[in-house]
């Protein structure tokens, strides 16, 4: 498979902000991405997981007096785009980790304070957190786990699977909703598993050649120990909170990106090829970056409202809204730009298929677009937003 852009300098065009944002949080991680290739890095047991891990990219959305990188959600969008014009399944699967660590942060029940400590050794120890909070499968969703739990004596044990589950091979801790089953009935929980707590095991799921990188196997909990002090009760199962609502914000702003960076891959290429129309060109860009900048929006947004101590409750419906639209977006530009290259191109160069079929999967997170239909609907009229 080709590297970067034909006949453009690495970082070169409409990406290099991007690249130069990632090169100065995260110095090498780009260069080392871009000399692999796609063939290297989108299949199993691909080398980027291991050196996003080296790079401390970890912490990038730990706060520096807890020892992380300090980045912010609107940098997270521009850092996102430049990972995944890279590491389609690098940029997805790390999703997942900034979401988890995002619930650490935000937490504010965890008993003690103990969610700082959390993101204190996840920063310190170049730590990977799992998330088990969402199902691949139709109609599920994060307040509605598959996962199951018994209350015993100082703590929970759980059973059950999450699968897909990215990072199931490398990760450190998994953070995971849990139906707890007590005798008053069913309690929706969180809990943070070590990977290495006795009864966790990874079976093989993943069939796709699509974002294979990401490590989305099956990761299966057999009668897991959990202490009380790594538990969280939500309420009754359906209940919702507010970091709840700020870490869903950031999941959809940042997987919105990330598909984003896949799209820009190909237009990078249709920039750097002689023929390509220039007017197909500035309509690409249009919904490209116009899809960049209304996430940008929605991201400053939420800083600006964790900084007054807002309610992230508001921010849901326009992160639905703008993640849709990105969902449209990459689609539609995806297909413009394999044209514009040409059936050659699409025939002879295995990077542009595969772009092309990575770009589709925004639509498989969650939550579906029924679901999140429904939340925008109550969105527009001014109804709280349930979680999807």
């Amino acid at each position: 498979m080709s590297v970067g852009a034909p006949g453009a300098a690495p970082g070169a065009g409409f990406l290099a902000r991007d690249r130069e944002l990632l090169e100065r949080r995260l110095p090498g991680l780009d260069a080392r991405l871009a000399a692999t290739g796609l063939e290297k890095l989108e299949r199993p047991g691909s080398p980027a997981v291991d050196w996003f891990r080296q790079s401390g990219a970890g912490a990038l959305f730990v706060p520096t007096d807890h020892h992380g990188l300090g980045a912010g959600l609107r940098e997270g969008v521009r850092l996102q785009r430049a990972l995944a014009s890279r590491a389609p399944s690098l940029a997805v699967a790390t999703t997942m980790h900034h979401f988890s660590v995002a619930s650490l942060i935000g937490w504010e029940r965890l008993s003690a304070g103990l969610e700082w400590l959390l993101a204190e050794a996840v920063a310190r120890n170049a730590m990977l957190v799992a998330s088990g909070a969402a199902e691949g499968r139709p109609g599920a969703g994060i307040l509605t786990p598959s996962m199951t739990a018994r209350p015993v004596d100082g703590g929970i044990r759980i059973d059950g699977t999450k699968k897909p589950c990215s990072l199931s091979r490398s990760m450190d801790l998994l953070f995971a909703t849990v139906r707890v089953r007590r005798p008053d009935g069913e309690r929706c929980a969180v809990a943070v598993v070590p990977a290495d707590s006795p009864g966790v095991s990874v079976r093989p799921f993943w069939r796709s050649d699509v974002l294979a990188g990401a490590e989305s196997d099956e990761l299966v909990l057999d009668d897991v120990f959990v202490p009380d002090r790594l538990v969280t009760d939500l309420g009754p199962v359906g209940t919702t909170s507010e970091p709840l609502r700020r870490s869903l914000v950031w999941f959809e702003v940042l997987i919105a990106a990330s598909y984003l960076g896949m799209a820009a891959a190909l237009v990078e290429r249709a920039v750097a090829a002689p023929r390509t129309d220039t007017g197909e060109l500035a309509r690409m860009a249009a919904t490209l970056e116009g899809a960049t900048y209304a996430l940008e929006g929605v991201a400053a947004q939420a800083e600006s409202d964790a900084a007054a101590g807002a309610d992230p409750a508001a921010l849901l419906g326009p992160a639905l809204a703008v993640r849709f639209a990105v969902q449209d977006a990459v689609v539609a530009v995806s297909a413009r730009a394999a044209e514009a290259l040409g059936g050659g191109a699409f025939i002879g160069d295995p990077d542009i298929t595969y772009l092309c079929a990575a770009t589709r999967c925004l639509a498989f997170h969650p939550p579906s677009r029924t679901a999140g239909e429904t939340a925008l609907v109550q969105h527009l009229r001014g109804e709280a937003v349930d979680v999807p």
